[in-house]
């Protein structure tokens, strides 16, 4: 049977996926308003774009970094803007944030 090859390989890359959506990622940053109205994003050093629009609360923006925990999602978000977070919970560091 040639389709099981198949059905294997397509298992082990939704499993891949799954394990990928639920990686916990720790970022430090200045929060700016998403391209989009009630958007907010945070780039990291590793200069990839997080979602946080998410977050129960929101920072001030283009006040003070923040550091963010959250849990990398495959969810398409109406802020068509980064990676989007769950689970997000931050804290402010004493950095400034300078200019966007």
């Amino acid at each position: 049977m040639k389709s099981r090859p198949a059905i294997a390989a397509a298992l082990v890359l939704a499993s891949g996926c799954a394990a990928n959506a639920q990686q916990r990622v720790s970022v430090v940053g200045c929060p700016v308003p998403g391209v989009e109205a009630r958007c907010l994003v945070i780039r990291g050093s590793d200069n990839v774009t997080y979602n946080i629009s998410d977050a129960r609360q929101w920072p001030e923006i283009g006040q003070r970094a923040i550091r963010v925990t959250g849990t990398k999602t495959n969810k398409v978000s109406y802020c068509q803007q980064g990676v989007v977070l769950a689970n997000i919970t931050w804290s402010y560091t004493d950095q400034k944030c300078t200019g966007r």
